[in-house]
């Protein structure tokens, strides 16, 4: 099996069946969501801004928003699905105001790592199990402290019970734990795209049960996958799904 990552596990759990017409049918998607392209183009900034700070270098906000910007556009020549009221031009507006928020409020610290790649073998942290899974990804950032970050926009709030059982910080606290036999402090920056922006940096932790649960859930769904166990998982989601079509015509096949 190939390695496992962070995004797989999150999209097999929403809907397995979305995940084999993605990942195993790989289906061409005919339109994306414009909230997820709006939060990739965000991290493009953001990446940007962190990378020129640790160069040594003060990116000021012009320069940031260019970033944001050539890749929104370039998002934007594909087709793209907005909700409500959002356009291509109200979220270049918003994510321009969000970015400021960023730069602005974002302390004087330098990060000791952006956007960390790892691959890992997993192995239960209580036991030492080997769970006979290649896990992969990358880590938003490190601060220089060893606090462990993960980037998302957002329409609200996360609640604190959100926050606890955030399944991305979870994996990056067992990922830390695994290569350095500690478990990090974990934040969440969360950039709310309310009418007017909000930037809110809630902490949690995992402890050692945790992160045994999770090296265990992603155990499970690698099983799974191995399995082909593909079926679908009618929610809100189905509305916003760009294989719709394809999940009305299955069978069971």
């Amino acid at each position: 099996m190939e390695p496992l990552s962070v995004s797989q596990v999150q999209a097999y759990l929403a809907c397995p069946l979305k995940y084999r017409f993605q990942y195993v049918d790989k289906l061409e998607k005919p339109w994306r969501a414009a909230a997820l392209a709006f939060g990739t183009s965000i991290h493009a900034g953001v990446e940007y801004f962190q990378r020129e700070r640790v160069a040594g270098r003060t990116p000021d906000p012009a320069s940031v928003f260019s970033m944001f910007e050539a890749d929104w556009y370039a998002a934007n020549l594909d087709p793209l699905v907005f909700s409500g009221s959002d356009s291509q031009e109200s979220l270049a507006e918003k994510g321009r105001e969000l970015l400021a928020l960023y730069v602005e409020q974002t302390n004087g610290k330098l990060p000791a790592a952006i956007e960390q790649p790892f691959e890992i073998d997993l192995v239960d942290p209580e036991t030492g199990e080997d769970l006979d899974v290649r896990f992969r990804g990358y880590v938003d950032l490190v601060e220089a402290d060893g606090t462990v970050v993960d980037l998302k926009t957002a329409a609200r709030t996360v609640g604190q019970g959100d926050l606890e059982r955030h399944l991305q910080l979870s994996v990056y606290a067992l990922v830390a734990f695994l290569q350095r036999d500690e478990i990090p402090s974990l934040r969440l920056d969360v950039l709310l795209k309310t009418r007017v922006p909000r930037f809110e940096r809630p902490v949690t932790t995992r402890t050692l049960q945790d992160l045994s649960w999770t090296a265990q859930l992603v155990r499970a769904v690698a099983d799974a996958i191995r399995d082909r166990a593909f079926h679908p998982n009618p929610s809100w989601r189905c509305s916003e799904c760009e294989y719709f079509a394809h999940c009305q015509a299955w069978r069971g096949q």
